[in-house]
């Protein structure tokens, strides 16, 4: 074991004295067990789900612990973004165990898995490897698809990735700002690349932050969520789900909430907005991180599952829950807690769902940054 650690610190201090983002195999191989805390169990108890699925803890011990994607082998790769990791969670595994596949990230946020390619994006590149799912590693070197386009600073470092129907590369790009106008026409927008990084396009833009967004799997519309502006009050603006359509503006930072006008930029307004109204409201501050339409479950028919991290500038928490929102035949859209009990009656937080990610058995993985865990909903049989 002596010999085991000290292999390890050599490699390791390699890495960072040649200042590679990973390991020249890129992966570790390195088993790391998840220690289970005390209280995974007496939170469980205190956590209501969905009827139609059971709420376990699929792996403890995950600092910050934030987006997901599933392998084809079925094991997670996740990212913790504040230690700047990339790694490995293996299917089935009892106790939790991970490999670490990369460090020394910036930032590590969005992924996508796609024709056998893991997409990365940190805070100022979108990154491309080879990776094989049953080997459970990575082959070749990464490629910098889009490298260093992205304005740094300011608010939201966040990078969502993600592969459209049509095998389409999409980045949203949060403002770098609470309200201003940006600098670059990137902020606060989503972009569309060709998979090989080629040909960006401005999608759409006015979207302060719209971290999570997802394609309906039927029709193939695009929807994201969005975070809107603080220092309004408790209950100003509310937060937003929209359909996303191509060339559309949103209205940040001339519009908030329900298209109410800003005042401090609305004059003049740009000509050519004309903003989108919002298909579904959350509560103010409750900050919507991921939106997935689930894929894998009849019972839950046009349905999306939107984490809501939770507030932190409200006399009162809001969030702090997974909610469905379910696209009715009538056009209209209802909402009703998924995962809840996070935030308890108390005041006391438990837990801030990050991202969601379904598995083609139906599975459904929560990640929980302020925990440091991954919750697995299982559907339960008919």
């Amino acid at each position: 074991m002596k010999n085991r650690m000290i292999a390890v610190l050599f490699v390791l201090l390699l890495i960072g004295l040649t200042n590679l983002y990973w390991p020249e195999t890129y992966a570790s191989r390195l088993a790391l067990p998840f220690k289970k805390t005390d209280n995974s169990g007496l939170v469980i108890n205190k956590l209501s789900i969905n009827k139609h699925y059971t709420l376990s803890v699929y792996a403890d011990n995950v600092p910050g612990v934030r987006t997901m994607v599933v392998t084809d082998h079925g094991d997670l790769i996740i990212t913790q973004s504040n230690s700047g990791t990339l790694s490995l969670i293996l299917k089935g595994a009892a106790d939790g165990k991970r490999l670490l596949l990369a460090e020394g990230l910036n930032r590590p946020h969005g992924l996508a898995l796609h024709d056998g390619f893991l997409y990365l994006a940190e805070t100022n590149t979108v990154l491309r490897i080879a990776y094989d799912s049953q080997q459970q590693k990575f082959s070749g070197k990464p490629v910098s698809l889009i490298k260093n386009s992205f304005p740094s600073g300011g608010n939201h470092w966040t990078r969502t990735v993600k592969i459209s129907p049509d095998n389409k590369l999409f980045v949203s790009v949060g403002s770098s700002c609470n309200v201003c106008i940006e600098r670059s026409s990137m902020r606060a927008s989503i972009i569309q690349y060709e998979l090989d990084g080629s040909k960006p396009a401005l999608y759409a833009e006015g979207l302060r932050n719209t971290v999570g967004f997802d394609w309906h799997p039927v029709n193939h519309l695009m929807y994201g969520v969005d975070n809107g502006r603080d220092l309004l009050g408790d209950d100003m603006p509310p937060e937003e789900l929209n359909q996303i359509n191509q060339g559309q503006h949103y209205g940040w930072p001339f519009y908030y909430g329900n298209n109410d006008i800003d005042t401090a930029f609305s004059k003049p307004l740009p000509t050519r907005l004309t903003p989108m109204p919002a298909q579904h409201f959350f509560t103010a501050h409750s900050a919507p991180l991921s939106l997935l339409f689930l894929r894998h479950n009849p019972r839950l028919p046009n349905t999306a599952l939107v984490t809501l991290h939770g507030s932190w500038n409200r006399s009162k928490k809001s969030g702090y829950k997974v909610v469905a929102v379910s696209f009715l035949a009538d056009g209209s859209i209802e909402q009703t807690d998924f995962l809840s009990g996070f935030l308890q009656p108390n005041g006391r937080v438990l837990g801030r769902p990050v991202d969601l990610v379904e598995d083609k058995a139906g599975n459904i993985y929560i990640s929980d940054d302020y925990a440091g865990r991954i919750y697995k909903a299982t559907p339960n049989n008919p």
